[in-house]
């Protein structure tokens, strides 16, 4: 080893501006504070030195750059950022996918408002180099935002132009504190103490003709310092700070020092924004770049570390500039070459939005090439974003002819529920005259894009033909074949069919995993999962699940990773693990409407607003499922429409009012599918029919109309059972027990608990069967307390709150059927007028009463025994045994 030290790295003289941060601190007052100069006036350096000069306040800062445009991205990471920096920030407001599903700027607008509002306490935003956020998408949103920003929640922007909204109420409502480049502008004092950061003294005539030359600007006037530093007194005197004396600066100091090799290295490297050693030696072909980085960084020579990415570095924006032109003109045969070679490096680490940034600069055909390959890294792993982003922006005639591009844009399209856009396109690609090229060209993309289309925008009510399916099975082009066996096993899980599916997904994963598709297969992963499920062997989804999970933790936040954590959230909630399976829900709900399919989107919000209302949170569990009703009136979605009606009953019966029961029905018009007698008798399964009967059923209950309830949940029973969607039968048949010992039959309840704990195993009753059969906990606690069923020691460790009795050291619960609703006195009257044999004429005239008023009385009072007929009732009086009927108070 050589017995030398590498030099100390360069520090540039930092200027505190007390004034400046003074002028900050009144940011507190206003909703938006705008820093408005060009590069060079310290902006950003002021920025950071006021974050340290208050440490009091909560801030939150957001640097960005040239990716930020992207809508998508942008609201992503100041997700993040604020979820990183504001642990009480609720994702359940706002999250970046508002951006992805096209809803209009005033609602993602709206919902940003909201999170910030319920942000305890005082917070800053402090946007540095907000010039990139250019896009109009994301301007109109921050200008709505600042509108109705809540009162402790202030915003700072730093810019190098104007914002792409007006300022003008900001400025009439005095809620705008402007800071411009007069502001910024150095002043003498200032300019004397930052020579004296640097070992000068500058003369009064020195600093005057300095200020005036370079206006103040802190770029231009540490150029000018630095000029004095290195070339000794003079060096201010015939300093111009006009913009070609500030390059012939550079041009005699930076360059006239180096080496003819460094020279070289300085301009070449000149066209890559940020680098390390590594990517400097593949684009130059070298191998010594680490050494000369070294010695430029340590000669001072504006090269800056990137401060998020240790190992890397980035020329002074202004020298940038100055050494691209010098490569220009000095060596323009390279300039091409140099882009073409940045491009291929920065494909293969998987950068693909930087390699396209260099290809557009590159020779002829690069940008096309590289395009190509960056759509293919993209398809593999899911980031339909990214083709959305750049495939859109080419023309009809170019997409349409470039078969590697058409089938992953319509691809993402259909994935992103953009239906009538995908239709669009696939009609271009059918009518185009001169065939498509490429790696997906040909006939078997057009009709597996057709069959993905039919399928994801019009769910179950497609039917997929056997000659359409085995067309897809049987197609030679490899990856068009995989895509195809995963579409096939989606089709057959929609429509029940466990074993076919099960078949194509094992296919598909088995393919598509060789192929290199990480997402598909992990699509391919989940299917399988749901058979598992759907088909009762929850014991293989759990484990699948587990392992799934555990594949996709080296690559955390991928759109495979949001699948496999969908998986393993819904299972620790089947496990009773609620507060883990609110986490995950929590973490992947910013990420799952960019990466997932309409299946886990809606897996994800239902999921997560069950969990939130088992612990009493009625609020923010309404707000996730009144957002997911705005997400399905993009499609088709009756089947997950249905999913939603079910859980908004659920909640309704167990936070809400007899009256919110009733809102849920009427919105999802239950009692006009009753009246066209929907569940009148068996047919086969439909998961949107089975849904939409059990909030039936659960709706009936509520209503103490038993019967009609017990029959809906029979029919649905026996139709589940035909198909052999064992989970949802073992939930209806819970539903079963339950009301059957409302009625008084509780024989017949325990027998069909111990009926569905023999053919289905105990661990088919895990914590969604208790909560989507309510007062299964309570008729499972009996059977266990009287010994009807026998519950093992760990099963009662579990759901040890949800079989809990209702006070510690309350003796073992009688075995009596619950009584729905107390009669009132009349009606208690009436019963017991009954109870003695007397006729509905002769109850009249006993009590002096209409005959028709009696019928209606009776027939209150049979609803809610749950009985249909006198007799019944008789009888159902004699099951209570000794208990009298209380009547209200």
């Amino acid at each position: 080893m050589s017995g030398t030290t590498a030099p100390a790295p360069f520090t540039p003289a930092r200027l505190q501006r007390n004034e400046l941060l003074h002028l900050l601190d009144r940011s507190g007052e206003f909703a938006l504070t705008f820093l408005l100069a060009p590069a060079g006036f310290g902006k950003s350096t002021l920025l950071q030195q006021w974050q340290q000069h208050r440490p009091d306040l909560r801030t939150v800062l957001l640097p960005l750059d040239a990716g930020d445009a992207d809508p998508v991205r942008f609201f992503r990471r100041l997700s993040n950022v604020l979820r990183q920096a504001v642990p009480d920030f609720d994702t359940l407001y706002y999250n970046p996918l508002s951006a992805e599903i096209a809803l209009p700027p005033a609602a993602v607008a709206e919902a940003l408002e909201q999170a910030l509002a319920a942000v305890p306490g005082p917070l800053w935003l402090l946007f540095d180099d907000f010039q990139h956020a250019h896009t109009p998408f994301i301007q109109q949103v921050m200008a709505l935002a600042l509108q109705r920003l809540p009162s402790h929640i202030h915003v700072v922007m730093t810019s190098r132009r104007h914002p792409g909204f007006s300022l003008s109420r900001l400025k009439l409502d005095d809620r705008l504190l402007m800071i411009d480049e007069h502001d910024l502008r150095l002043d003498a004092r200032q300019l004397g103490h930052l020579a004296g950061q640097l070992g000068l003294e500058l003369t009064p005539p020195q600093v005057e003709r300095l200020l005036t030359l370079t206006e103040g600007w802190v770029a231009g006037v540490r150029m000018a310092l630095l000029a004095q530093a290195r070339t000794g007194p003079g060096a201010v005197e015939c300093f111009n700070g006009r913009q070609p004396e500030i390059m012939d600066y550079f041009a005699h100091v930076v360059l006239r020092d180096l080496t003819p090799d460094q020279h070289d290295f300085a301009l070449c490297t000149a066209v890559l924004e940020e680098f390390d050693a590594a990517f400097c030696d593949a684009v130059l072909g070298r191998r010594d770049s680490a050494r000369l980085l070294n010695h430029i960084a340590t000669q001072a020579l504006f090269l800056q570390e990137c401060a998020d990415r240790p190992g890397w570095f980035r020329y002074h924006t202004l020298l940038q500039d100055f050494l691209e032109s010098r490569l220009g003109v000095e060596m323009p045969e390279r300039v091409e070459q140099l882009h073409s070679d940045a491009a291929s490096y920065l494909l293969q680490q998987g950068e693909t939005e930087r390699a396209l940034a260099h290809s557009q600069r590159g020779p002829a055909g690069c940008f096309a090439a590289t395009l190509s390959r960056s759509c293919a890294i993209w398809l593999s792993k899911g980031n339909y974003p990214a083709i959305l982003r750049w495939i859109g922006a080419l023309t009809d005639e170019e997409l349409a002819v470039a078969g590697d591009l058409a089938l992953p844009f319509i691809s993402a399209l259909i994935f992103s529920r953009r239906f009538n856009q995908a239709r669009y396109y696939l009609d271009i690609l059918q009518a185009e005259a001169t065939p498509a090229a490429g790696r997906f060209a040909g006939d078997s993309a057009v009709i597996f894009l057709e069959m993905m289309l039919q399928l994801f925008q019009n769910d179950t009510d497609f039917r997929l033909h056997a000659d359409q399916a085995v067309l897809l099975e049987s197609c030679r082009h490899h990856d068009i074949r995989a895509f195809s066996l995963a579409m096939l096993a989606y089709h057959q899980l929609q429509h029940a069919n466990f074993v076919a599916a099960r078949q194509y997904a094992l296919q598909a994963k088995t393919v598509l995993g060789q192929l290199g598709y990480i997402y598909l297969e992990s699509y391919a992963d989940l299917i399988l999962i749901l058979c598992d499920n759907n088909s009762g062997d929850s014991v293989a989804a759990t484990r699948r699940s587990e392992d799934f999970y555990a594949r996709t933790q080296d690559d955390r936040h991928s759109p495979s990773w949001v699948n496999a954590t969908t998986a393993i959230a819904v299972v620790r909630y089947e496990q009773n693990c609620l507060d883990e399976a609110q986490r995950l829900c929590e973490e992947v709900l910013p990420q799952v409407n960019t990466c997932c399919a309409t299946e886990l989107l809606v897996a994800v919000y239902l999921t997560l607003s069950r969990l939130l209302s088992l612990k009493g949170d009625r609020r923010r569990a309404q707000r996730l499922t009144a957002q997911l009703h705005r997400i399905l009136r993009l499609g088709n979605y009756d089947r997950f429409v249905a999913q939603l009606a079910c859980e908004e009953m659920l909640q309704a019966m167990a936070l809400g009012t007899r009256e919110d029961v009733g809102i849920v029905a009427r919105l999802h018009e239950l009692e006009e599918r009753m009246a066209r007698q929907t569940w009148q008798a068996v047919r086969p399964y439909e998961e949107s029919w089975e849904r939409y009967g059990l909030a039936t059923a659960l709706y009936l209950r509520n209503r103490d109309r038993l019967p009609e309830a017990l029959h809906v949940l029979e029919v649905l029973s026996v139709s589940s059972r035909q198909a052999g969607v064992l989970l949802r039968a073992v939930v209806i048949d819970a539903n079963r027990a339950v009301i059957l010992h409302q009625r008084g039959d509780t024989a017949a309840a325990m027998e069909l608990v111990r009926q569905l704990i023999r053919e289905h195993g105990l661990q088919s009753i895990n914590r969604l069967v208790l909560d989507e059969a309510p007062g299964m906990a309570s008729l499972m606690r009996q059977a266990h307390q009287h010994y009807q069923v026998t519950l093992p020691e760990i099963y009662l460790a579990i759901f040890q709150e949800v079989l809990a009795p209702p006070a510690d050291g309350a003796q073992p619960e009688p075995m009596v059927p619950a009584e729905s609703t107390a009669l009132t006195d009349k009606e208690t009257e009436i019963f017991e007028l009954l109870q003695q044999g007397l006729s509905n004429n002769a109850i009249s005239s006993a009590i002096g009463i209409a005959l028709s008023t009696t019928k209606w009385h009776l027939k209150n009072i049979f609803a809610k025994l749950g009985v249909a007929n006198r007799t019944a009732a008789i009888l159902r009086a004699a099951q209570i045994g000794q208990r009298k009927v209380q009547p209200l108070p």
